[in-house]
């Protein structure tokens, strides 16, 4: 007698046995669906990644890089509050997040995405606080 359970793929609907399903975000993915969502490629409008980024952090966010978005956003807010004392900060910030979310867009519609230094930083950051980000890197770098 076979004893294999088997669970619904939440993408299609299929019965797929627990071999062959992978928990990401509390979704159950046969292995098809992962493969077919690995391989899609993103695209991002050109306009909305400027205009985001008139505000330090906003496109990263917009392109799915949520934590360096919010580290971003974060230090400008803060450099704000301190103003008279970090002009040059908040310069420095306001430039690499116009520049950085513009090559990151390409670079993420090319599959081509290379962590920077601030990408290192910030996930040491967040991975401290979140264990299960750093298991899941991949896949969810993917999968934004």
């Amino acid at each position: 007698m076979d004893n294999t359970n088997y669970k619904v793929c939440d993408e299609c609907g299929n019965l797929v046995d627990n071999n062959n399903i992978i928990n990401i975000h509390d979704k159950e993915l046969c292995k098809t669906c992962l493969e077919k969502r690995l391989e899609e490629k993103e695209h991002f409008s050109p306009l909305a990644t400027f205009v985001c980024s008139l505000i330090p952090g906003i496109a990263h966010i917009y392109l799915g890089k949520k934590q360096k978005g919010i580290f971003l956003l974060t230090s400008f807010i803060i450099s704000l509050f301190l103003f008279p004392i970090t002009f040059l900060l908040i310069f420095i910030i306001y430039i690499y997040s116009i520049t950085n979310a513009n090559f990151s867009r390409k670079y993420i519609e090319n599959n081509t995405y290379i962590e920077d230094l601030v990408d290192k930083f910030v996930y040491k950051i967040f991975s401290k606080k979140n264990k299960k980000y750093l298991e899941e890197k991949i896949i969810d770098k993917r999968l934004q």
